[in-house]
């Protein structure tokens, strides 16, 4: 059951990198500035952070089966008005709206489908392995979108992001049935978060996951077109292309994330997660300096940097899901989604801020400067985690 659940979320996120993965062709096509960038990797955020949080407070009520094939449908037809529709700057907004909202019908909801046909006892493991395949879904999306652009031009690219919403329908329609909801909470209660924000414990992750979040999606919105800057002035050789670099960095999650709850099991959680935060605040501080030195180098960089930033994601969901009373899980997810990506939304647009104000994508202390912004959040994340102390 996670494996089948794991693979569908993987698949239903082919959408993800239509943009990022193609940011320096539109920055050069669409005539982007940095802040523009940001926009339009915020609307994707955005219309997760406005459907995920309601869909998921509703799988306290229905199945979260439903929600996730309904997610998947609006997958699909994000990334097809993307790649069909969208010319510039505007046109491109509604569609990576869209395909954001589809990802909140399918990222929690799905990890509520998970928890409600495991077995009872302690499913930290298995909401690791899970929480780990957003990173591999955002490393095989960046990864089909820059060699299908390599390949057969950017055009192509935009259409292959279509293909894995259906595939995701079918994955679950095999491999899942419907469930009943045990104990559903009355509509009446439905959209009621106060006894989630009155939870100590719960907000103390969450909060912890808004910093975390930040700090992920702007720099998973401008990984690749940081390394393409730095292959360019290095001249690094054209074998080392930056989608793949920049999907093996991103895919390192995986691992990352599940070592990392492991890690939590042993050390403690919350001296687990400072620890991490603290070790991405040096890679934050410092990677974006280093766009002149050796590319092998900066690659080294990217991919410890990846390893590290997703390391506490799992810990974090766990410990916020874990504190959450049964009766309350899809409210405390909804929370956890809302709060969290609502930081994902902010993160890019201040970080293509920065980037533009600092010299713009051709500047190597723009790239360092922005870096710093998007690294510095994580700052509040050890004072947020008090909060879980008994």
């Amino acid at each position: 059951m996670t494996l089948a659940l794991c693979i569908a979320e993987i698949v239903a996120m082919s959408t993800f990198a239509s943009f990022p993965a193609l940011t320096p062709f539109f920055f050069d096509h669409w005539n982007l500035s940095g802040e523009d960038a940001g926009w339009i990797n915020a609307a994707f955020f955005f219309g997760f952070t406005l459907v995920g949080p309601i869909v998921t407070s509703m799988t306290d009520r229905i199945d979260a089966r439903r929600i996730f094939l309904v997610g998947c449908f609006m997958a699909f037809v994000g990334a097809y008005g993307f790649a069909f529709y969208a010319d510039g700057f505007l046109s491109a907004l509604p569609w990576r709206f869209i395909s954001g909202a589809g990802l909140g019908c399918t990222y929690m909801p799905g990890l509520k489908l998970l928890t409600d046909r495991l077995p009872d006892g302690d499913q930290s493991r298995a909401i690791a392995f899970y929480t780990a395949s957003f990173s591999t879904g955002s490393a095989t999306s960046f990864l089909l979108v820059g060699q299908v652009n390599l390949w057969f031009g950017w055009e192509m690219a935009m259409i292959s992001a279509v293909v894995g919403p259906p595939i995701a329908i079918a994955i679950i329609l095999l491999t899942t049935t419907p469930k009943r909801v045990a104990a559903p909470r009355p509509w009446s209660q439905i959209f009621s978060y106060a006894p989630v924000v009155t939870n100590r414990f719960s907000m103390g992750y969450i909060l912890a996951y808004v910093c975390h979040t930040w700090e992920l999606v702007a720099m998973r919105s401008f990984m690749l077109a940081f390394l393409a800057y730095s292959h360019t002035l290095t001249d690094a050789p054209a074998w080392m292309d930056v989608s793949v670099i920049t999907a093996a960095a991103v895919f390192l999650g995986l691992p990352s994330s599940v070592l990392g709850n492991e890690l939590s099991l042993r050390i403690g959680r919350q001296r687990s997660i400072t620890l991490v935060m603290i070790i991405c605040l040096f890679f934050s501080f410092t990677i974006g300096f280093t766009a002149h030195m050796p590319f092998v180098f900066v690659v080294a960089m990217a991919a410890l940097y990846g390893v590290m930033i997703t390391a506490d994601s799992s810990s974090i969901t766990a410990g916020a899901v874990g504190s959450a009373p049964a009766d309350l899980r899809g409210a405390t997810m909804a929370v956890h989604s809302f709060l969290g990506f609502g930081g994902g939304m902010i993160g890019p647009v201040v970080a293509g801020i920065v980037l533009d104000q600092a010299g713009g994508p051709g500047s190597t202390l723009g790239w360092g400067l922005m870096f710093i912004s998007m690294g510095a959040i994580t700052l509040l994340g050890p004072f947020a985690l008090r909060l879980t102390r008994n």
